[in-house]
């Protein structure tokens, strides 16, 4: 056997310059032995369907109608808030607006976040892209906060 230098691409044993014993590990390694591992408990059919249950009840006895057009409100993570506090469509808010509010060629009534809507101006219509907000109108007071909207934060805050 000859001698190699350290730019030898062998040098004869592993990194740590140990060599496999009988076993096949690792003289450095004989007193540890393999974990196994062990999947997490599955969620059962019968408890899935318990859930899916109790989320059925709890819709059918919280079913707010909207104060505007007095039809149940099925999506409350898009329901707005009137005047007096109580939840209404999303379309309904825009409806409302859009009875307020004159609107310009170009402009068009957006929802921009945080209770707010805006008239958005495009200056040209198949470009999407640029706009002006010309006008803002705040609808839902920040600093109050409503008691539906706590209850529904709350259930998200429950999903398993």
């Amino acid at each position: 056997m000859r001698n190699r230098d350290r730019h030898s691409k062998h040098r004869g044993n592993n990194w740590k310059n140990s060599s496999r014993n009988e076993n096949g590990s690792y003289a450095g390694n004989s007193g540890q032995q393999k974990k196994h591992f062990v999947p997490p408990k599955a969620v059962t059919s019968e408890q899935i369907r318990q859930d899916e249950e109790a989320i059925r009840v709890f819709k059918s006895e919280n079913r707010p109608l909207c104060a505007h057009c007095g039809e149940v409100i099925t999506d409350m993570a898009s329901a707005l808030a009137i005047d007096n506090g109580s939840p209404i469509h999303f379309d309904c808010a825009l409806e409302i607006l859009g009875g307020r509010e004159k609107l310009g060629e170009g402009e068009k009534i957006s929802y921009i976040g945080q209770g707010r809507f805006g008239i958005v101006y495009f200056p040209n219509v198949h470009d999407v892209k640029h706009f002006t907000i010309r006008k803002i109108i705040d609808w839902e007071d920040k600093e109050h906060r409503l008691p539906w909207r706590d209850e529904m934060s709350e259930l998200y805050s429950h999903v398993k």
